[in-house]
């Protein structure tokens, strides 16, 4: 069983490194053209149809079905039956406006588990995947970065609070203030997957996610966690299939901001 975990993430790999020197190619020239999708917020190029569609056709074969942000799901008709689930640009907004700062990210579940995982930066070239051998970065063994002295050096990154929260929540604002004041510096990045592989590296020492989709979680959550790190939910059930998420480095704790993740979940 190993042995099919560890197939399916250098497979993955596999599929997105084409799929990554084009996005860098496309990105590079400035030819990218976006239109909204949900909202001004919520954006969408003709490469993540694209790219979908190429990483599936790396990934189609027998016993394997498609989850895809683009494309949508298909059912899974039998016990361990392979589900990949896609997010072809996590980021688009950022690669829609030139900023080079998104991925691309897969998945292998079975039977409601992640089993391999793979993030893909075109940008870097950097390489983030996971089986059940342990947790990769390009290849080698994952070397995280020593722990802050103090809680409060930490460096927070968040998409909270979002526009769609702000609507609904509008004391959020003062949430996201008591964030800035607590940690030593809160970042966002717009890119689930790079943010929570980032906390697999110690780069970032925790990440705080609202309103996130499986696609956008499911491998970078599965690598982290490989890699020694914690992913809270709040809930029971798969981790990639929470709305919300605390993500912990290696070697740093979530205490100091679990009763703010904990109000987050209630908005």
């Amino acid at each position: 069983m190993v042995e099919t975990m560890t197939d399916l993430r250098l497979a993955a790999l596999e599929a997105a490194r084409p799929a990554a020197e084009e996005l860098a190619e496309a990105f590079t020239s400035g030819q990218v053209v976006a239109r909204t999708k949900t909202s001004r917020h919520d954006l969408v190029s003709d490469w993540d149809q694209r790219i979908e569609e190429l990483l599936k056709s790396q990934l189609a074969g027998q016993n394997t079905v498609f989850w895809g942000e683009e494309t949508g799901r298909e059912p899974v008709t039998a016990p361990g039956q392979i589900e990949w689930i896609i997010d072809p640009i996590d980021g688009t907004s950022n690669f829609v406006h030139g900023y080079p700062l998104f991925s691309i990210s897969l998945a292998a579940v079975i039977d409601q588990h992640v089993v391999a995982g793979v993030v893909v930066d075109p940008m870097t070239g950097d390489e983030y995947s996971a089986d059940a051998t342990g947790a990769y970065l390009n290849g080698e063994p994952f070397d995280t970065r020593p722990a802050p002295a103090e809680v409060s050096q930490y460096n927070l990154v968040t998409s909270f609070p979002a526009a769609e929260i702000l609507q609904r929540t509008p004391h959020a604002a003062e949430v996201f203030g008591e964030l800035v004041t607590r940690f030593a510096t809160v970042r966002r990045l717009v890119s689930g997957a790079l943010e929570i592989c980032l906390a697999a590296r110690g780069v970032a020492d925790l990440v705080l996610g609202v309103d996130t989709k499986p696609w956008d979680v499911a491998a970078a959550s599965y690598i982290l966690t490989q890699a020694g790190g914690t992913y809270l939910t709040g809930r029971g059930g798969p981790n990639h299939l929470a709305p919300h998420y605390l993500a912990v480095a290696p070697g740093r704790s979530g205490d100091t901001v679990v009763d703010i993740f904990d109000r987050i979940r209630q908005m």
